[in-house]
């Protein structure tokens, strides 16, 4: 009897402890740059020399030359040009649209990194986000320029590499082929692709870089163009 009456005070006492405990859910954070402030057709370069734009969490750097009128780092676009070769058509993704048809997305040129801004929860796990060619690299890829750079072909590929860090230490590393020709493929992306990047785990920020078999003695000749879009990370909230 002393031990039925033990063992029902410790069940009850063990149901209060998991009761007391505080709920907690997954919240999913999603960046999509339809917050922007963008005319249709039109782009955000950093010519404003704020230095940088913000999508829901997320921060993107941007460099800007005024004498030059180039930049690097992230802009923001809303550009629809599937047709028009080189570089007067940089900002325009290849599929003609945001991802799932959205007005708008983001390209990164060269070396680009964004920053993500935690809240009261602390900092965001990143999950996955979506990506395709900007028009201005595919085409080139699919045609070469000459003296510049060459027609994609057997054994070619460009990549893409994504970085997280957390305080300023390295938390992993994603790779992507925005085309690969090795092996007898012969893909380039040129829709909106779904990337699994979970394996950089919780972030403050992610940078990006290219690679490409097309290198010469001033490094990458393909241009280094991605479009973004649809940025999901998730935070997990503790309900008291």
């Amino acid at each position: 009897m002393k031990t039925s009456k033990f063992f029902l005070l410790s069940t009850v006492v063990a149901m209060t402890l998991v009761a007391c405990k505080p709920e907690s859910n997954v919240q999913t954070t999603v960046v999509d740059f339809e917050g922007v402030t963008l005319n249709a057709d039109s782009i955000w370069n950093g010519s404003d020399l704020s230095g940088s734009f913000v999508s829901q969490n997320a921060v993107f750097n941007n460099v800007y030359n005024s004498q030059w009128f180039s930049w690097s780092g992230f802009a923001c676009s809303a550009k629809t040009d599937t047709k028009t070769p080189g570089y007067a058509n940089q900002y325009s993704s290849i599929a003609g649209s945001g991802a799932l048809n959205s007005k708008k997305y983001a390209v990164a040129y060269g070396m680009a990194s964004f920053t993500c801004k935690p809240n009261q929860y602390g900092n965001y796990n990143i999950q996955s986000l979506m990506l395709t060619n900007s028009t201005y690299a595919y085409l080139d890829m699919q045609t070469g320029t000459p003296g510049v750079s060459k027609k994609f072909a057997d054994g070619d590929w460009f990549k893409i590499i994504f970085n997280g860090y957390l305080n300023k230490l390295n938390t992993g590393k994603v790779e992507y082929y925005l085309a690969d020709f090795r092996n007898g493929k012969s893909f380039m992306a040129n829709t909106w692709n779904k990337l699994d990047v979970s394996a950089l785990g919780k972030v403050d920020s992610v940078a990006i870089s290219f690679d490409s078999s097309d290198t010469g003695q001033w490094g990458i000749n393909t241009p280094t163009y991605v479009c973004i879009d649809n940025l999901t990370f998730t935070q997990t909230i503790n309900n008291k």
